[in-house]
């Protein structure tokens, strides 16, 4: 037993030594292994480093991966108002944190979902660029050369009063932010349409990232379920 024990030891002296004499090497490390106890701490804080961003690495991969399934699967589906609606992420309590009160403390707790889940769910559209151009209804034909581009960014103050603010804006706040801008704007005040009537529900067509038309029956569903990023660009039109 003795003798296994110091065949092991004289084998990670060995080791030990080998990777002190490369560390040597690396001119950062001069300084740090000139004295042997302070060599085989830093050895072992490099190692232990090395470790860690392993570590971080495999779990950045893994919760990029579970990033993506969800990006394929609410992207790369036919817009559909009832999968959407009664969405996991939406309804099931596991996907979020809760809060509870600890009757002997007074204490409220607050229980964070798993990694695995916070990672699952969409990310909020913090802002988003919208290309707009305006089409006369009755010849359908467009009336800008160049489409007007709006950045659109939202506030915290926007979308707290949501279900679940995670997952930030309505689209009803974003075609309400167009309709404003392009209603309160000289090209519409200082056209021969400005006596039509223009409204927010009949007028202002907006489309997703996958050129699909979101009716306004989906307005009150939060932009991340709607093929949408922070910083996607999107189309709409201002039907007059």
């Amino acid at each position: 037993m003795n003798e296994l024990v110091s065949k092991c030891l004289q084998f990670y002296l060995t080791v030990e030594g080998v990777m002190i004499y490369w560390l040597r090497k690396i001119e950062f490390f001069k300084q740090y292994t000139n004295d042997p106890l302070s060599a085989r701490i830093t050895l072992f804080l490099v190692v232990m480093g090395g470790f860690a961003l392993i570590n971080e690495l495999y779990i950045t991969i893994q919760m990029s991966a579970l990033q993506m399934d969800t990006w394929e699967q609410l992207n790369n589906t036919k817009l559909d108002e009832d999968f959407i609606r009664n969405h996991k992420f939406i309804h099931d309590d596991s996907y979020h944190a809760t809060e509870w009160l600890d009757e002997k403390s007074g204490l409220i707790i607050e229980e964070f979902e798993s990694r695995e889940k916070f990672f699952a769910k969409p990310v909020h559209v913090a802002h988003i660029y919208v290309k707009c151009q305006v089409i006369d209804s009755e010849t359908e034909t467009p009336l800008l050369k160049n489409p007007i581009t709006f950045h659109i960014e939202f506030s915290p103050e926007e979308f707290e009063s949501e279900k679940r603010p995670e997952f930030g804006c309505t689209l009803r706040l974003l075609r309400s932010k167009l309709y404003h801008f392009f209603k309160d704007g000289d090209f519409f005040d200082n056209s021969k349409y400005a006596d039509k009537p223009f409204t927010i529900t009949k007028n202002v067509k907006i489309y997703n990232t996958m050129k699909e038309l979101l009716p306004t029956n989906m307005d009150d569903i939060q932009l991340c379920f709607l093929k949408m990023e922070t910083g996607s660009t999107i189309t709409c039109e201002f039907i007059l």
